[in-house]
């Protein structure tokens, strides 16, 4: 069936994607089919905001009147925090925002949905992170995003392993802090024990040959997920599947998260 086209006149409300560069953004394509389809009259755009001048236009981005809200990339996600009147539960805890929307009184509410990516991939198995024991590659911004999403989530425990291991016990030290139901802790990236396993670091995007860094037997009970958006296949997923694992890779990540931004900024499926 073919897609309506985007609707664009007097009553447009605006998203805007802003980071610097943004060529590489692929959330015009994703976003925007999904708004036509739920019957909104709004359109996600590009908007490069360069370093160096960042505090002095985010201002003036923020003060368009028909500005719905922000979806916010590299490298901008710490620096936009100030600019939001307030922050959930996960940004809060994360200490960054990739997304902030107008409220009817004008205020600015900002929150982080990088993790609600990876929980969306979780349900797209027919999964959620209730009572899981998770083993996390990658202590970096995506790890700490997807950590704290699966601890307010309701994981048992999560396992953070990080070729640098003072930033796994940082990141295992907010997580308990922000999240006392869940034990997190730095460890070592055995998957014995673990029901689930996230890579979140970038090694997926590595020649064939090169693995994400794991130790022990991959096994059905073990659900595997790869947050790389390319390739669709890594090494890791081919041997996940190989033995018989459940497995999402980047693209169901990105899906659940556009659901989840769009769900955020009143915007919602039809």
């Amino acid at each position: 069936m073919e897609q309506a086209p985007i609707r664009i006149d007097g009553e447009t409300r605006l998203l805007a994607i802003i980071g610097d560069p943004v060529s590489q953004v692929r959330s015009p394509e994703i976003f925007n089919p999904r708004i036509v389809k739920a019957g909104h009259n709004a359109v996600l755009l590009p908007m490069l905001i360069p370093q160096a001048t960042f505090d002095d236009v985010i201002k003036g981005v923020m003060g368009i009147g028909n500005l719905l809200g922000l979806v916010v990339t590299y490298p901008h996600k710490e620096r936009i925090f100030p600019h939001a009147d307030r922050v959930g539960q996960i940004g809060q805890a994360v200490g960054a925002i990739n997304a902030m929307r107008r409220e009817p009184d004008g205020s600015w509410t900002g929150d982080m949905f990088d993790g609600a990516g990876l929980v969306g991939a979780l349900a797209s198995l027919g999964q959620t992170a209730a009572g899981r024991r998770i083993l996390i590659l990658g202590a970096g911004g995506a790890g700490s995003a997807i950590a704290m999403a699966l601890a307010a989530s309701g994981a048992a425990t999560i396992g953070i392993f990080d070729l640098d291991g003072n930033r796994a016990a940082g990141l295992a030290a907010r997580v308990q802090t922000h999240f006392p139901g869940c034990r997190a802790l730095a460890t070592g990236a055995e998957v014995a024990g673990c029901d689930l396993l996230i890579n979140a670091t970038p090694v997926g995007m590595a020649p064939a040959f090169a693995f994400a860094p794991f130790a022990g037997e991959l096994h059905p009970g073990l659900t595997v997920i790869d947050i790389v958006p390319k390739p669709e296949t890594t090494s890791l997923l081919a041997l996940a599947r190989e033995k018989g694992c459940p497995t999402a890779n980047g693209a169901a990540m990105i899906s659940g998260q556009a659901d989840a931004l769009l769900s955020f900024f009143g915007i919602g499926s039809a």
